[in-house]
């Protein structure tokens, strides 16, 4: 199949700002040539993610992913290279040759796309019923009187489901959608009874669930009129995993990363009423509890979350359950109570910003709020005490460094025990993961630490080093892997990282680059030619050694040998071979002082 140029994939690369692009999903701080943030493929509470735009890759030491723009967006969205390539293309302002698509490749896009288009014509569709049909007379008016008018369901592409058994249906059918398809993207269901189909939302507003990109890939229903429950929600597809999405996530993103907080509520219109009224970093899950998952998509935005729990038991059942995946996030989570029973959504339409600003003033960490909540239960007698102390223990265990001390300190004070005790009980589980020799954590060595070390000075101060490379035999460089010594002659003749990259197959060598492409302050300038010498002659060391040994295996299988001419040739290439190590040891000292 045809293939993209590799010119127009260089070009593109070059033209992708890497810090704009990884800055969408990641909260990045300058830090000396590197940009640093979360990793947005593992969960961590230290940022161990480097972007170095002057290199044009990414890398973590945390868990070792790494590469280019492209890769990072085939990474974090799931996509091909060819879909990654397409999307940086335009921005790019480079406009890619179209060509026609294999049967496989026709299949693979029908299978993943056919469940975003067929959710994708269902919302304008939604929409479309709640501006112009006659039924949707009642549910503009529901609107309305939530304060919220036609903008704002233009905004959010709120929409209405007729109640019908089969009007989605239909529609999607004069599409071209077939019902399974329909069924896969959990707009339709079969009654197995009667053996036909039926829509899943009838007669109720729909609220539009969108993935990072903005595309509607879920729904959630809220009922006029009549039985039933008072919210559904799509089932999960392959587009849609409940235990990973936010609702408006897409909008809020931005909203979260400048404001360096997000708020948590737990429905649709709630999200709706606060971004209106001046919190776009507002954003709820999906008829779910919070999860892990989506403890990462945030974590990666921000370390500051303020909860709109529910003021009833079940509200504080939620609070406490949320606890420890905050803390295992390594995020701050404060509570924001809301009088009177009120949800967010009726109380930001009552009281105004002003009022929820000085709730939001008021909020209260869920760490304190849970302590108090463990006093109270088991009373402030010894025992009680002790009950407490025990509750806690486990949250305190989950916490590191600064974090935990704070904590420690806090927890000290509402239980009425001694510090030291707590520190003592909390030492359980305070150790952390330790990295490789380097930083290099996930990353094996190619060949040796010298050998790394010098492409890490190739990559950082090539025009330095260069020179000394001439000094020494090619022997010395060589490993089992022939890829380490193409590297090298890449980086000598200039070639950018990412294409060196591209064309790497040994995933342990593309590992150590990104790595050491990532990696600042392992030597200076000034120290580059110096060190450059030391590893150098090392591996000449290493070389002679490796020679001196095979030759004393030739020595050995020779000494029976009648003749006699190829045991002295070969004591002779000894002797040459003890001198150069003699005086290469001796240069290695002179060096180190």
């Amino acid at each position: 199949m045809p293939e993209i140029p590799r010119q127009t994939i260089e070009e593109i690369r070059d033209r992708t700002d890497l810090i704009e692009l990884v800055g969408r999903f990641v909260t990045l701080k300058s830090k000396g040539g590197s940009w640093v943030g979360l990793c947005p493929f593992h969960q961590e509470k230290s940022p161990s993610f480097n972007v170095v735009p002057s290199k044009g890759i990414f890398h973590c030491f945390g868990c070792g992913e790494g590469g280019d723009a492209f890769k990072f967006l085939m990474k974090h969205k799931g996509l091909s290279f060819v879909e990654a390539v397409k999307e940086l293309a335009g921005p790019a302002g480079i406009e890619l040759e179209e060509r026609k698509l294999t049967h496989a490749e026709r299949a693979a896009i029908a299978k993943k796309g056919g469940v975003r288009e067929t959710c994708k014509i269902a919302s304008e569709w939604f929409h479309m019923q709640l501006l112009t049909s006659p039924a949707a007379k009642d549910a503009r008016e529901y609107l309305l009187n939530r304060g919220l008018e036609s903008d704002t369901w233009a905004r959010f592409r709120l929409g209405f489901a007729p109640d019908s058994w089969t009007s989605l249906l239909d529609h999607l059918a004069g599409k071209g959608v077939d019902t399974e398809l329909a069924i896969r993207a959990g707009l339709v269901k079969r009654n197995e009874r009667r053996g036909s189909h039926y829509d899943v939302f009838r007669g109720r507003v729909i609220i539009p669930i969108l993935d990072e990109r903005d595309r509607p890939i879920a729904f959630g229903g809220r009922i006029l009129a009549g039985d039933g429950p008072k919210y559904i929600n799509s089932p999960e597809t392959p587009l849609y995993t409940k235990s990973d999405t936010l609702y408006n996530l897409s909008f809020a993103r931005g909203s979260i990363q400048r404001n360096k907080r997000v708020l948590l509520v737990e429905g649709y219109f709630d999200v709706i009423s606060l971004a209106l009224a001046g919190y776009p970093e507002t954003v709820a899950t999906c008829g779910t509890a919070l999860t892990p998952g989506h403890m990462k998509v945030l974590r990666r935005l921000t370390d500051r979350a303020y909860a709109l729990f529910d003021a009833d038991e079940a509200g504080q059942r939620a609070s406490d359950k949320s606890l420890p995946l905050f803390l295992d996030a390594g995020m701050e989570a404060l509570r924001i109570s809301v009088p009177d029973a009120k949800d967010p959504d009726e109380y930001i339409r009552s009281q105004g910003a002003e009022h929820f600003e000085e709730l939001m003033k008021r909020a209260r960490p869920l760490f304190v709020e849970f302590l108090e909540r463990c006093m109270r239960r088991n009373g402030l007698s010894a025992g009680g005490r002790q009950r407490s102390m025990n509750e806690a223990i486990p949250l305190l265990q989950r916490l590191q460094g600064t974090s935990k001390d704070l904590a420690i300190v806090q927890a000290a004070g509402i239980l009425g025990v001694p510090e030291v005790t707590l520190r003592r009980a909390a030492r359980g589980n305070s150790s952390t993961p330790t990295a490789s020799p380097g930083g290099h954590h996930g990353a094996r060595w190619v060949g040796n630490v010298e050998l790394n070390h010098l492409l890490w000075l190739l990559l950082n101060f090539a025009d330095d080093v260069a020179p000394v490379l001439e000094e020494v035999e090619e022997t010395a460089l060589v490993t089992e892997r022939d890829d380490v010594m193409w590297v090298i002659g890449q980086l000598l003749e200039g070639t950018k990282l990412p294409e060196i990259l591209a064309q790497l197959e040994d995933n342990d060598v593309v590992r150590v680059l990104q790595a050491s492409a990532a990696k600042e302050g392992l030597y200076t300038q000034e120290q580059a030619l110096r060190v450059a010498r030391q590893i150098l002659i090392k591996l000449r060391i290493r070389d002679t050694e490796t020679q001196l040994l095979s030759l004393r295996r030739e020595l050995s299988a020779c000494e029976g040998d009648p003749d006699g001419t190829k045991y002295r040739v070969l004591l002779k290439r000894q002797a040459g071979l003890q001198r150069k190590l003699i005086n290469l040891r001796r240069k290695s000292k002179a060096s180190l002082t």
